[in-house]
């Protein structure tokens, strides 16, 4: 029996406010060229189907779409995830009839014909239980037993999935049968790419390795770095997301798994990669380290910071014609002139109650200025609050440039005019 693992489409997504849709058009196109090329004997998506809970109409057509097609090639399972709408979900079963070769699966189904059963071409039978997405505030089920309404999260997705391995397990013919476990999960020691929605991915939400079903093969979803699953326990992958959604995903080589199972062998994993959708980089450094680097750069989404010692006026203009080929997600622009040099925690012990002009330089070293330079707006603050703490009215060198006389042979207007220009500067 081959497996075709995938997981963490999203589709919908968008990153620095730029629509991934043709990055998921080239790489779901990609999927299913692998799909055919590869003949497997089920699919499966462990969950994150979509970016959001009420995707576009778009994104649910091309879901529909990607996935039919799919099926035409194998049976597809698809375990609902935490971005997921499980009564979106099951709306589509509904609309696609009990015969369809495409298994929703929007809730933990133990004891209730929670397994599911797919023919091979040699006579071997995989059978496949899935955990979709459980969310801490719907776990409690008034009509269940009260003990079982205490104790952490992972105790009780732990007795959830070893309920489902009671069933998966049950009767099985070791001969003729082999067996996968779906999920779409946090364990803990994973590696997380940050691009991960952190509610759903910090401690409190952490499973344990020992509590995955000793199974053939498991197929887990919801971290987007493809990885082995942590632990020795038992045989089983992360698919990861089939393109970078974010930049924690920087280097990430996405694929989709291949899985070969036969009764009595361990299984046979292939990660197969994926070429389509558009790499991310970041660009770090002067004006000149940038242009160094351009020639490298090729269609790929970036995001762009440039040290300069002022501000430049057409930074965004020379960055982009640098960088023709790429999609700039963002430009940032730090300027040496409009930073001061943060404390260090020498600075910081030597003097623990700082005044208010020393906070204001704190602030200018996080904040910067936008028009100024930071050494002028640091002179007229000090100079403020030194006339406040003195009670005498601050007197401004624009000032003075108001009151000086006009030059001999300049007309009032114009003298006036001049040194206004000089108070704007």
């Amino acid at each position: 029996m081959r497996i075709l693992h995938t997981s963490d489409w999203h589709l919908g997504r968008v990153t620095y406010n730029h629509s991934r849709a043709a990055d998921h058009d080239a790489v779901l196109t990609e999927i299913i060229a692998l799909a055919r090329e590869h003949r497997p004997d089920l699919i499966c998506h462990t969950g994150d189907l979509f970016d959001h809970a009420r995707p576009s109409y778009s994104d649910m057509g091309k879901a529909i779409t990607v996935l039919q097609e799919l099926a035409a090639i194998a049976p597809v399972v698809v375990a609902c995830g935490n971005h997921d709408s499980a009564l979106l979900l099951g709306l589509f079963t509904q609309l696609l009839g009990a015969n369809s070769r495409i298994h929703f699966i929007t809730a933990p189904r133990p004891g209730h014909d929670g397994v599911l059963r797919f023919p091979g071409p040699d006579g071997t039978i995989l059978r496949l239980a899935a955990l979709p997405f459980v969310h801490a505030n719907r776990f409690i089920d008034p009509f269940d037993d009260p003990a079982t309404w205490q104790g952490n999260y992972a105790d009780r997705v732990g007795r959830l999935a070893q309920a489902l391995a009671d069933d998966l397990l049950r009767d099985l013919d070791p001969g003729r049968e082999v067996t996968v476990f779906a999920a779409h999960q946090y364990v803990a020691g994973a590696y997380l790419s940050g691009s991960e929605r952190a509610a759903h991915s910090n401690d409190f939400y952490a499973t344990r390795s020992e509590q995955i079903p000793t199974v053939d093969y498991a197929a887990f979803g919801h971290i987007h770095k493809p990885q082995a699953l942590p632990g020795n326990a038992v045989t089983g992958r992360y698919a990861g997301s089939p393109i970078q959604l974010d930049f924690g995903e920087i280097g990430d080589r996405k694929s989709i798994v291949l899985v070969d199972l036969h009764p009595g062998r361990d299984a046979q994993i292939e990660l197969v990669e994926l070429r389509a959708g558009r790499r991310l980089r970041r660009l770090d450094g002067t004006l000149d380290e940038v242009r160094a680097l351009a020639p490298l750069v090729g269609d790929e989404l970036c995001l762009v910071t440039v040290h300069t010692a002022t501000h430049e006026p057409t930074l965004s203009e020379q960055i982009r014609e640098l960088l023709p080929a790429a999609t700039v997600l963002q430009i940032n622009e730090v300027c040496a002139d409009r930073r001061l040099e943060i404390l260090t925690e020498d600075a910081v012990a030597a003097d623990l109650d700082p005044d208010f002009p020393q906070m204001f330089r704190d602030y200018l070293a996080e904040q910067g200025t936008k028009a100024a330079a930071v050494d002028r707006v640091m002179t007229t603050f000090e100079l403020l609050f030194t006339s406040i703490d003195d009670e005498y009215p601050p007197t401004l060198p624009e000032e003075d440039l108001l009151a000086a006389p006009v030059p001999a042979g300049q007309t009032a207007y114009a003298g006036h005019t001049a040194h206004a220009r000089e108070v704007t500067r």
